[in-house]
This record gives C-alpha cells, structure tokens and sequence, in this order.
C-alpha cells in the first residue's frame, strides 16, 4: 500500500492518468480516532484527482457504530452491488446462497501414536521467546474492585538471538483457555467422545500451519479456537450451512442477514453472548458441523499486547496488566481470556512471547518529557523513568484513591526523592469533588507552559481511548491559551 501511495503521489502523474478507471473505496475506521479514516479519505481524493470516477459514494466504516463497521458496510455494498449490476448485468447469481465454500483445511481422524502436544505460543521461529514467570503480586488494595497485576517474566537464557525491546514496547501474547471452559464447550459441540482422538491436519492451498500436523480437538480448544469470545457476523453465517434443523437454519441466516443485525445485536453483542453460549442455544447444529471446517467455523485466538514496564532488557519483561472481570446485561460474570489466564499462573510456570514495536519512541535524555498515564497507562511510563535516571521526566498519574490503586507508589516517591522524576496525581475518590489528569495539568499551567516552550519538552499520552485523550489534549490547549493571551482557540 505505501509504494502504491508513494506511485500516486508522483508530480510527474498525468491529471487525467486513471481517467478510464471506475473505482469504490471503502475505509475500515474508528471515529474515537482523531484522524478517523484519513487512508480512505485521502485515496478516494487522489483518485478522483487522477480522473477516475467514483462508482458510488465513499463508505466510512466505524467500530465506534453500534453495530461495529457493518454498520456502515451493509447499506454501501448494497448501493455497490446494485450500481455494478446495473452497468454490468449477469444472468445469475454468480455463487448462490447455498453453496458451501470449500473448507481452508482437510482434516481426518489419525492414530493414536500421532498426537503431539506442544505450546503454539505466539507461533515458532526466530523472535518468538520462553520466558518464566519469575514475580507475581497484586497491586491493588484487598478490598478495591479492580484487580491489577504486576508480572515478571524472565527469558530463558541460551536462545539466539537474544530478544531485544526498548523502552514503549510491547509484550505479545497468545493466551490459552482454561480447561473448566474447553470441557463446557467440547460438551456444548457435541465433541465430548472425540476430544482426546488424535487429528491429522493438512492444507488445502497455501495456508500455513501454526501448529503440529497430528493434535487433538482437545489440544485445539485449549491452544487455538476463541472458544469464550463473542462471535462475529460470519460465525453465524458459516453455522447456517450445515444446521440440519430447518428452525434454527433460518434463525442462523437471519443474524447473518443485513437485516438481521439489530437482532444479533440484542442476541450476541449486548449480553457478550460467547461461541459456546451460543452453541449451546442451537443444540441441533452445533454437532453437524463437518470435521474438516472448525477452522473455517470457529475463530483463531487473538494476540494481545501489552506495554513493557521495564527497562532491563534482556534481563526481564515486567507487564502491568488489569485483570478485566465484569457483569453482561444477562448478570453472567465474563472474564477477559487473556487476563484470567495470566491471572492463575503460578510463579515457575513458562509460556511464549514476542516482541512488537510501540508507537511512542523517547527523545534524548537530554529533552524533558511530560508523560500522562493515568491507571494502566503508567505500564509504559515505568519503563521510560528507569531508562532516563536523572533526566527531566515528569509524570501526571491518576486513579480513584490513594489507597487503592495507586500502582507503584514505592518505587516512584523513590524516583521523586532521587531527582529523576516530578510527580502530579489525581486521585478522583479522594476529595470532595474528582480531580482528573487534565485538572493537573491546568493546575501547573505555567510550569508546563515552561517545559514545553523554552524546553522542548515532548508529551506522551497513555491509557483508556475513550474520553481521556481528547481531554488531555484539550487540556494542553488550555495552557497554551492560558499563557498566550489573544491567542485563538484553533491557534492554541
């Protein structure tokens, strides 16, 4: 994609150089970003710049949507399909409704002898690490809400070559799912007898493998199926074309239509419906379903990354990781994969890791820097403290009380007394009326206004995307205005 911008872009390109080229442009986006859809955008302008003709209007797809990009996508393609039809017509349904798609997989039952257990992890190969949960401590009062873990990991020493991360960081992970929930859902599919057979598995194109050839549905459900997320639009629909019941076959196709979705909505997005809640409610289907399409029906397992807390590479990888728990609309108690997970290991236990670059990169020791990280946000900031001894590093932290979530207070009134850090919280339970970073930030108006004017200071943002960011940064804007008398708001 960048060397085909880089292509559009060149001032040599004629204006009417895609002048026969009919075109449509759909934008995958998420409005609680400040530059929502700007790739969309910018190409559906620069197309139409070079001459081409837009087929029908840009569609801006938005996670933000309650019904998520489908929102978006549904009454688009129908505008697309009806106007490519109606220049070029076809005689029929290109592939009728109810074809099956070939499987991506052929997959059999194989013999005993053939299993072979072994961790996916975050796949095999160079950059992929064993690592050793080395500490484990909550840091959060007893008796407060939210359950916020501090983990170190240790990697495990001879592997080449050595794993390398800098400060802002992260940590990626692939979690496993707990055996309490792989036997609910090996009994909500109709697999209970077959869990333990070994499987031989073999692709039916080019895709690749990211595990064993000869494994077990067991082995399966642990490692690999998202057995306990809440299923997309095309669960469903892959569902509809083996349910032998013609009641739920029509139930399945319904969710899966256009005109379904508010109806999917209530069902599966509201309550956090997961596959094998929803397995269980279609019990006819649920074991018809062809050995060789689970991997088409049932999703993989995401990745999940979280920012590096440490600075001591490649001594150890220390994670600040929120344990999320909560209660659906339905009363059910629903517990993040990968954090309840974590959250039962046990110091001594291994698992796999990889590294992944992070959006925020430091500038010289030389060059302060204002960080604002309020709850878990701080994870990456802790990291930037232990790399910049002495430097001029200023924090504005926030939670609900000091007494119950401010994490690491210990080792930052440390950093304080050392010189190495300059601390502001907020702690929004604490006082009469909440006090947020962005208060702080207004409170210390000509101090900021100081680092960043005549010090260059750089400012990094980390933590919840919803309201915070934009808060914060109004906040800056705030101070720019307070210190600048006559400036304009657009100006600050």
């Amino acid at each position: 994609m960048k060397r085909f911008w880089r292509f559009l872009l060149r001032k040599s390109m004629p204006h009417d150089a895609l002048s026969s080229l009919e075109f449509a442009v759909f934008g995958l986006g998420d409005s609680s970003y400040q530059k929502f859809n700007f790739p969309a955008k910018r190409l559906f302008r620069r197309l139409q710049q070079l001459g081409a003709t837009a087929l029908v209007r840009r569609g801006d797809g938005d996670d933000q949507h309650y019904l998520g990009v489908d929102g978006q996508l549904d009454p688009w393609l129908e505008e697309l399909w009806e106007e490519v039809l109606r220049r070029w017509p076809l005689p029929r349904a290109v592939v009728p409704e109810d074809v099956v798609p070939d499987s991506t997989f052929d997959v059999s039952f194989g013999e005993a002898q053939e299993v072979e257990e072994v961790d996916v992890g975050v796949g095999v190969g160079v950059g992929v690490y064993r690592a050793t949960l080395v500490a484990e401590e909550r840091i959060t009062a007893a008796d407060h809400f939210q359950d916020v873990r501090h983990l170190r990991f240790a990697i495990d020493e001879g592997q080449d070559p050595p794993p390398v991360w800098a400060p802002g960081d992260c940590a990626v992970l692939r979690p496993r799912n707990l055996s309490a929930d792989v036997d609910e859902f090996l009994a909500a599919a109709g697999w209970t007898d077959r869990a333990d057979l070994p499987l031989r598995i073999s692709p039916r194109s080019t895709a690749a493998l990211a595990w064993p050839q000869a494994v077990t549905l067991r082995w399966l459900c642990a490692n690999y199926f998202d057995i306990m997320g809440v299923p997309r639009r095309s669960f469903f629909e892959m569902l509809s074309y083996f349910s032998p019941s013609v009641e739920e076959r029509d139930k399945l196709r319904e969710f899966s239509s256009s005109a379904g979705q508010d109806d999917l909505l209530a069902y599966c997005m509201r309550p956090r419906r997961t596959v094998t809640e929803v397995l269980g409610d279609f019990p006819r289907t649920a074991p018809a379903i062809p050995l060789p399409y689970v991997f088409d029906v049932f999703p993989a397992i995401a990745e999940r990354s979280f920012s590096i807390s440490s600075a001591e590479c490649p001594a150890a990888v220390d994670l600040t990781v929120g344990i999320v728990e909560y209660k659906t609309i339905m009363q059910r108690v629903r517990r993040g994969v990968c954090t309840k997970w974590l959250a039962q290991m046990r110091v001594g236990e291994a698992l796999s890791m990889r590294f992944a670059r992070g959006t925020m990169r430091l500038p010289p020791a030389s060059t302060p820097i204002i960080m604002v990280g309020p709850g878990t946000g701080i994870a990456a900031f802790m990291a930037f403290i232990q790399s910049r001894p002495g430097a001029a590093n200023h924090l504005f932290f926030g939670c609900r009380g000091e007494k119950k979530d401010f994490y690491y207070q210990e080792q930052l009134q440390r950093w304080v007394g050392e010189g190495s850090l300059h601390l502001y919280c907020a702690f929004s339970r604490d006082g009469p009326s909440t006090v947020y970073v962005q208060d702080r930030i207004r409170e210390h108006s000509q101090a900021v206004w100081s680092l960043v004017a005549s010090q260059g200071a750089v400012v990094f943002v980390s933590g919840n995307a919803s309201r915070m960011p934009d808060d914060v940064r109004q906040a800056f804007a705030d101070v720019v205005a307070a210190n600048n008398p006559g400036m304009s708001a657009d100006g600050a």
